[in-house]
């Protein structure tokens, strides 16, 4: 049951993902640079997490500094450099394809937990990996 609450959640949040991209290019088409939408972009997310913050009286500054650290790190990551090269590429490109192409992350984020975490590469894994490639290489030589 736990496992089928993660792909409706999953699920939810690829749809969600996938809408963005298509808000983030009509943004984009005019004079907003790529580094002007990410400010736009994670303003409005701090605004929204921090009201959620408020609203639930969680206090952030109780977690262990480690834990901190790393989130502070991934939202770095992920939430500026990897949105920097995303908006540059949904801006210069067509959304069809860098939105697929970028979805691959879970090829490194899969790469990355097996190196770094110690987690099993399955070979239903490996296949899945697989088969984002091939995807990347359709999607890299369509029209």
């Amino acid at each position: 049951m736990e496992n089928l609450k993660a792909i409706f959640w999953a699920l939810l949040s690829a749809l969600i993902w996938g809408s963005a991209p298509v808000l983030f290019k009509l943004g984009l088409k005019g004079e907003i640079s790529p580094l002007a939408g990410i400010l736009i972009h994670n303003l409005t997310a701090t605004i929204f997490a921090l009201i959620g913050v408020l609203v639930l009286k969680e206090n952030v500054l109780n977690y262990p500094v480690k834990e901190l650290t790393m989130v502070a790190l991934g939202g770095f990551v992920s939430g500026f450099l990897g949105l920097l090269v995303y908006y540059k590429a949904i801006k210069v490109g067509q959304v069809s394809i860098v939105a697929p192409i970028a979805a691959s992350s879970p090829l490194f984020s899969t790469l990355l937990a097996v190196i770094i975490l110690g987690e099993q590469l399955t070979l239903t894994k490996l296949l899945g990996s697989l088969l984002i490639i091939l995807g990347i290489a359709l999607l890299s030589y369509s029209r």
